[in-house]
């Protein structure tokens, strides 16, 4: 694999990029290595593995992690009590203080109701729609970063002979997600907000750019596309638009950028998803976007998740919580096995994070995979698989 590092500046906390080389494609899995603060750990993460197939998934992606640092390992400090499932409250404040303190999170999905019913709830004085938004909000988690790419998988999809390598930079704590109550108007009527502001557009705006500056360093070009809808959310999408060109216009030379409204960018990502790059996007955009990207390159859980902000890092499955196959050993464990990589790479471990990549890509191309990819193993023996191909590499 070649390596080499670049440093981003996320309000003045010292970060690190990693490019990373998987069969011919250079390809860039953004992460951010935490800033040292007092009383903080190296090795410690922390484990909320969350309700539905959480426990399975994220279990799969510890015994991975593990056998990927043998010689220096993690030390894992689970919690219980995160999720909704059996009377849960969501999240508590032992596991925000927990966070706070060790500033790394393996996370698992959580299951969050739909409709009037809610989830929300208060902590330190504000109030939140899930335990997610509270998280992604009071630790500042602002950059969510989704690669996609395409795996060879034991069933065909559309895209088999197209190179599909794309990022989505989706923007994690405002749009229509801020967290702002919506308002029933009258008995027929109810009203959401949606917040963009220049600080938080900006921001993004730049992690966005870093990226495609690298992905040009590596490959001669990259594209940066703005997604948005503009044409009828002037104000709030325009500002968004505003920002992102005030930080493109520094662009480097060998870096394209475009822009595309968020419907007819997903109608073009379904009918040419190779033609696409680096995609910065509002929060409500981004969501639906990098969801689509998991379709076109066969399954969302074939892609792995990382939110970002200035001293704190979380890593989770880019799917939910599935409560519908809980407990039957058959999910899909990938999605989480490559967060686990990221983490990896964030806290420094470059080498194992490839490793794990390459053995998830080499296990997938053999035919071993779950159900919901045309294999026939269960969550567990497709773990043991991908270390079976990840010692292989360590040895």
């Amino acid at each position: 694999a070649v390596l080499s590092g670049v440093v981003l500046d996320l309000k003045s906390v010292r970060t690190r990029s990693t490019w990373v080389s998987t069969h011919s494609t250079m390809f860039r899995i953004s992460n951010v290595l935490r800033a040292a603060r007092a009383g903080s750990a190296g090795r410690e993460v922390l484990v909320l593995k969350g309700d539905g197939v959480g426990t399975e998934i994220v279990s799969a992606a510890q015994r991975v992690v593990d056998a990927a640092v043998p010689a220096s390992p993690i030390e894992w400090v689970e919690l219980d009590g995160y999720g909704y499932d059996d009377g849960k409250p969501g999240v508590t404040q032992e596991h925000m203080d927990q966070f706070d303190r060790i500033g790394v999170l393996l996370k698992g999905p959580i299951t969050i109701a739909a409709g009037k019913k809610g989830t929300n709830f208060e902590i330190n004085g504000a109030t939140y729609t899930s335990a997610n938004q509270a998280m992604r909000r009071i630790f500042d988690l602002y950059a969510n970063i989704r690669p996609a790419q395409k795996f060879k998988l034991p069933w065909a999809t559309r895209f088999d002979e197209v190179n599909v390598d794309m990022v989505i930079v989706r923007e994690n704590t405002e749009d229509l997600y801020c967290g702002k109550p919506e308002v029933w108007v009258d008995d027929d009527t109810c009203e959401a907000t949606k917040r963009i502001t220049r600080g938080a557009s900006k921001r993004i705006a730049e992690v966005a750019l870093r990226i495609a500056e690298e992905r040009a360093a590596s490959r001669g070009s990259a594209l940066l596309t703005a997604v948005h809808k503009a044409n009828v959310c002037k104000q709030t999408d325009g500002l968004f638009l505003e920002e992102v060109r005030k930080v493109t216009d520094g662009r480097s030379t060998n870096v394209k950028y475009d822009e595309a409204l968020v419907d007819s960018l997903c109608a073009g990502m379904v009918m040419h998803p190779e033609t696409y790059d680096v995609l910065v996007a509002p929060n409500c955009w981004g969501d639906i976007v990098s969801d689509l990207a998991g379709g076109i390159v066969g399954s969302l859980g074939l892609l792995g998740s990382a939110n970002h902000g200035p001293s704190h890092a979380l890593f989770e499955a880019s799917h939910g919580s599935a409560p519908d196959i809980a407990g039957q050993g058959v999910v899909n464990p990938t999605s989480m096995i490559l967060s686990g990589a990221m983490l990896l790479r964030h806290i420094g471990d470059h080498a194992a994070a490839t490793a794990v990549e390459q053995a998830v890509r080499d296990t997938l191309a053999d035919g071993t995979a779950t159900t919901d990819l045309g294999g026939k193993s269960t969550t567990d023996q497709f773990a043991d698989a991908v270390i079976v191909k990840l010692q292989a590499q360590l040895r």
